[in-house]
């Protein structure tokens, strides 16, 4: 059986995208098969593949039925993507008043999700309806965050619209699994760093998870080569720490 995850902050800047690709490529490592979908007008997760944001296709067309959804499919170095494009900042309220709505991506995932081991959502900075759509097909939400100053803002926004999801009905098996913390560094050992990873903790208990992404350079640069972290640094801090997070994961 598939288990599928969405990888969701309202906030920018904490490694959202960085963790999708990266955890589905450890994933991939462990020999599962694996599906990342990118429901981020941004595109990064489908240019940091090296695939072309100005497609002719993309997600927001499978959702609002211009195509199937293994049309905007692509393998890339053993994962498969589906992948993003601009287009979807225009089309947001086209999907949002569609007949299917904030339930279609979950339709599109049940005919091909018997292919996958594990499906990954990178969802946009935002609880519009891509988020919505991703929560409504997930089974667990997982969480990145960086121990700094504001990024504890909007959390409680997160945990409610998965409260919603679940008491309306919408999901009611979805569950979260776990939060996170992203671009670790010694900056993050100050008190106010650990007052934040300290709050975290009190509020979600074992839902914090174990593994700390530390800073790393070559999660960065791996993006800027269209690499995955394994292929272009399989020894650095931030591909044994994906490992250690996927198989945190796996094992939640």
């Amino acid at each position: 059986m598939s288990v599928v995850f969405s990888i969701v902050n309202a906030k920018g800047g904490v490694a959202k995208t960085t963790s999708t690709q990266s955890l589905g490529y450890a994933l991939k490592e462990m020999g599962k098969k694996v599906l990342l979908v990118d429901l981020d007008a941004q595109a990064n997760l489908t240019m940091s593949v090296g695939i072309s944001p100005k497609e002719d296709l993309n997600i927001s067309d499978a959702l609002l039925d211009n195509c199937k959804i293994t049309d905007v499919i692509r393998e890339v170095n053993g994962v498969d993507i589906a992948y993003s494009g601009h287009s979807l900042i225009s089309r947001e309220s086209e999907v949002a008043h569609s007949v299917a709505g904030a339930v279609k991506l979950r339709s599109l995932l049940k005919k091909i999700k018997d292919k996958y081991s594990y499906i990954l959502i990178d969802c946009p900075p935002s609880l519009g309806i891509y988020t919505v759509n991703a929560l409504i097909a997930s089974d667990k939400v997982y969480i990145p965050m960086t121990a700094e100053p504001f990024a504890w803002n909007g959390l409680d926004k997160m945990l409610e619209t998965i409260d919603i999801i679940v008491e309306e009905d919408l999901n009611p098996s979805l569950k979260l699994g776990g939060l996170f913390f992203t671009n670790h560094s010694k900056n993050a050992q100050t008190i106010l760093g650990k007052t934040i990873v300290k709050e975290a903790q009190e509020q979600l208990g074992d839902r914090v998870l174990n593994t700390f992404i530390r800073t790393n350079i070559a999660l960065h640069e791996c993006i800027v080569m269209h690499q995955d972290i394994y292929t272009y640094a399989p020894d650095s801090n931030g591909a044994k720490d994906y490992m250690q997070l996927a198989q945190e994961i796996i094992n939640n």
